[in-house]
């Protein structure tokens, strides 16, 4: 009820302000409202919508906001502030959370421990503090945790979760697809569960830094301070820097090619995927160096299929969907071992060169392309048992968010 109470009037006033109004006006040659005024309004409601629905739906608008080629620019820079600029809790409330888990007693206690503290951030989950450590004088980003969480995020991985089981449901009768849709929700539900333990998160910002460093990757995790962490507390080294997405162009151009590297080496390599790179947790810093923040939202690959994408990167590289087809899928897990791919490998064949090889570099060339194949694959999605990996829940939407706030720097440059 809560989703149809909040969407339900957006739709309507889309509809009304976009369709209607515009039609009506020209029957009575009355002239319409100034389009871009109406898009900020719409875009200003549907953040607020999102917002209030809760830390599921403010990671759809994280999503969105950084995809170019399905929004238009006005309602970009409106959903952007769902990376950072979230309406925060009190800060009373926010200090609870604080000295609960960290163990202080008194305010008193807390300025004992850091001083000039002072509110910089709120995303869906959480809130960022700048302070210094007192006794040494470190800058710090201190990240805090709403108070209920566990219940708000539980609300909403229901709902998701009741959807696959719909949307299994009626694949079953309508499609020749093997159900897939709950365990996808399912370990994306995972992923968001342990978000919620920022313990957790500082374990994986340790892990990452270590095997950065191992491979020489040109890339900066800032360091934790396990002595001021909590399960709701999370203290790390402050970064002084500006988002990647409002870089000089020229400068994110040239780091595109190490983001590239640094994605592929998590996917391939570590066997361990940052799968929340939206723009809030891309920085450079001062001297120039890409770097990740945020390793609550976190996606691990095995062995088996690590190398069965990196075969399937190679045969796609090369033209080969023969083998892409007959092997990789089936490798990877989106065809049952079983099947028999030769009825199959023409249509997918035509689609791949379609859609990828042939697209171009130009943004608007890519998105027509693909419409133009949708109605294709969604026949080959109905008719054939495809099925997605429960980790790709993890990785296509880490690689999403990559892809839609880089695309619009990619036009020209050959990585």
């Amino acid at each position: 009820m809560s989703i149809a109470h909040e969407t339900l009037p957006l739709l309507y006033a889309y509809v009304r302000d976009f369709k209607l109004s515009p039609a009506l006006g020209q029957i009575i040659g009355i002239p319409s409202d100034d389009p871009a005024d109406l898009q900020k309004v719409h875009a200003a409601k549907l953040r607020e919508a999102l917002t209030r629905l809760g830390p599921a739906f403010v990671k759809v608008g994280q999503q969105l906001s950084i995809r170019p080629d399905l929004m238009p620019p006005l309602v970009l820079t409106e959903l952007q502030k769902l990376c950072d600029n979230v309406q925060p809790v009190p800060e009373d409330i926010a200090m609870e959370v604080l000295k609960e888990d960290l163990g202080f007693e008194t305010d008193a206690e807390v300025k004992v421990a850091f001083d000039d503290m002072k509110l910089v951030a709120s995303a869906s989950l959480g809130q960022v503090y700048k302070a210094k450590i007192k006794s040494t004088g470190q800058e710090v980003a201190i990240k805090v945790q709403r108070p209920d969480m566990q219940r708000k995020v539980s609300l909403d991985l229901f709902l998701l979760n009741k959807y696959g089981e719909l949307m299994d449901s009626l694949c079953n009768i309508f499609t020749e697809q093997i159900p897939y849709h709950v365990n996808f929700i399912d370990c994306f539900s995972r992923g968001s569960y342990s978000e919620l333990d920022y313990e957790k998160e500082a374990l994986n910002q340790k892990q990452f830094k270590k095997e950065f460093q191992k491979r020489k990757c040109k890339v900066h995790v800032p360091n934790v301070f396990d002595r001021f962490s909590a399960r709701r507390v999370i203290t790390t080294e402050w970064v002084d820097g500006v988002k990647l997405a409002d870089a000089p162009v020229g400068q994110i151009r040239s780091l595109i090619p190490v983001g590239v590297e640094l994605f592929l080496t998590q996917l391939l390599d570590m066997g361990k995927f940052h799968a929340d790179p939206h723009p809030g947790n891309l920085y450079v810093t001062r001297d120039g160096m890409l770097c990740l923040l945020d390793f609550g939202l976190c996606a691990e690959v095995d062995e088996r299929s690590r190398h069965a994408m990196t075969t399937a990167i190679v045969h796609l590289l090369q033209g080969d969907f023969d083998t892409l087809i007959a092997k990789d899928a089936k490798k990877l897990g989106f065809l049952p071992e079983h099947l028999d791919t030769t009825e199959i490998k023409p249509v997918l064949t035509k689609i791949l060169t379609q859609g990828l090889l042939e697209s171009g570099s130009s943004m608007q060339s890519r998105k027509r392309k693909l419409m133009e194949i949708s109605s294709e694959l969604n026949e080959v999605f109905f008719k054939y048992p495809f099925s997605v990996p429960p980790f790709f829940a993890l990785v296509t939407r880490g690689l999403g968010l990559l892809e839609g706030m880089l695309f619009p720097f990619l036009n020209g440059l050959i990585l």
